[in-house]
């Protein structure tokens, strides 16, 4: 059985020790099988690899990585900690370092024909990121409005689905409607200027993002991810982001 501490007493883990993540392989089989029948027990989630479960810098600590997040367990599977793990001798916050890099392979991983995006000439394409959106707000409206000062700086949009409210919400069924139509662009442009959008209804990728924006801790619009994983929470004018992006070194794919 596993025993789960209380996430407020471990909200922070701070370490003083240095090391480096090793790969996977270094992982002894017998405390892997143990990590992964404990994970598999506390998650539910079955499809655990040795991929998912890597060495920290902390002795007896592993990292896993589930979806988009990052958690630690110890070596005998029966503490689970969700928290920041701080390298106080190099002031880094270790586990931000690793989300980002869990998140950027996730984001590089995504289907681009579940996405709307907004893009300069290719050859002008310097960045690209990827927005979590909501139709009615009004910050992602203002964001949206201003959709020409981000191309004209290089910055490629993606564009992800993302109702602050439930399914099957009218918010909801606005996103789905604008996925739905015949061009999604003026479709999305028409609803941030809160023009009437025809409802539809079809296939579509929305509950799918909302689903991935909350593995990815998610709770705001609109919410920016780099490349690199890098998150930028809120609205930010493109000539203060084009800054953001140039020193957190993101480059176009």
């Amino acid at each position: 059985m596993i025993r789960i501490l209380s996430v407020k007493l471990l909200s922070v883990f701070f370490v003083t020790a240095i090391g480096y993540t090793l790969p996977a392989s270094a992982i002894p089989d017998q405390e892997f099988q143990v990590i992964k029948q404990a994970l598999i027990k506390f998650t539910k989630k079955t499809d655990i690899s040795r991929n998912d479960i890597i060495k920290s810098p902390v002795p007896g600590l592993y990292q896993v990585n589930l979806g988009p997040r990052v958690f630690y367990i110890t070596k005998d599977g029966r503490y689970f900690f969700n928290g920041a793990v701080l390298d106080l001798k190099q002031g880094k916050n270790l586990t931000a370092e690793a989300a980002g890099s869990v998140r950027a392979k996730v984001i590089g991983k995504l289907d681009e024909k579940d996405m709307i995006i907004f893009s300069p000439d290719k050859s002008k394409v310097k960045h690209t990121i990827t927005v979590f959106t909501d139709v009615e707000c009004y910050y992602c409206q203002k964001f949206h409005s201003q959709i020409q000062d981000y191309l004209n700086l290089g910055i490629r949009v993606r564009y992800l689905p993302w109702p602050r409210s439930r399914i099957n919400s009218p918010s909801y069924f606005k996103s789905v409607s604008v996925w739905c139509a015949k061009d999604r662009h003026k479709a999305l442009t028409d609803a941030k200027k809160k023009k009437p959008v025809p409802m539809k209804l079809c296939k579509n990728p929305v509950a799918r993002s909302m689903q991935l924006g909350r593995d990815m801790g998610v709770n705001g619009t609109p919410t920016i991810v780099f490349e690199n994983g890098h998150v930028v929470p809120g609205y930010v004018p493109a000539n203060g982001l084009i800054k953001i992006l140039e020193k957190n070194k993101v480059t176009a794919k």
